[in-house]
């Protein structure tokens, strides 16, 4: 619902699936919440016993932990996952990001950013590809004057440079990292 006191989500559920709806994705919060307070899984799990058609939850999943704690919780089919695939990738692998290899996130890192240099420009792709950079970089407790030169540099040859004083050397030619996305 849009907020608190307009709750309708299993009739909107019940709509959905009686118009010919194949799956149902919940977002268990409300308009109003947007992205703040708790997802409410026990709605999930009220939707899940109301129709026949498959349920993805969604919120409140930051961790491969959490992403058994909802199916475990709500009897969900599935699971999205959306701000905490920011910087993680490695959380549709169900790892636990503490335990990626530098190596590899510095192989990932290196590949995001190359798509977006090659999507959106040099200008644009690598101001852009920041906000990710700032995830990625959030669990290594870098020192904050080097993390504050690498979410501010502007040039691509200088931010490879003090990515590797971050310990994450970026290769030469950017190819895909065979890790991510294999399951």
């Amino acid at each position: 619902g849009w907020d608190a006191t307009s709750r309708n989500y299993l009739e909107v559920a019940r709509a959905i699936e009686e118009n010919g709806g194949a799956l149902i994705a919940v977002h268990a919060r409300t308009r109003a919440q947007r992205y703040r307070g708790q997802a409410d899984w026990d709605a999930i799990a009220e939707i899940k016993q109301a129709v026949s058609i498959p349920v993805i939850g969604n919120g409140d999943v930051r961790s491969p932990a959490d992403i058994e704690r909802l199916k475990a919780h709500t009897g969900c089919d599935g699971v999205m996952i959306g701000r905490a695939a920011v910087g993680n990738p490695w959380i549709f692998q169900r790892r636990d990001r503490r335990h990626v290899p530098r190596a590899e996130m510095a192989a990932v890192i290196g590949f995001h950013l190359q798509a977006m240099l090659d999507y959106y420009g040099p200008q644009q792709g690598l101001l852009l590809f920041r906000k990710h950079l700032k995830r990625y970089l959030a669990p290594l407790g870098l020192e904050r004057a080097l993390q504050r030169s690498i979410l501010t540099c502007e040039d691509r040859r200088q931010l490879e440079a003090l990515l590797g004083q971050a310990g994450l050397p970026m290769s030469q030619g950017a190819a895909e990292p065979s890790a991510v996305g294999a399951s």
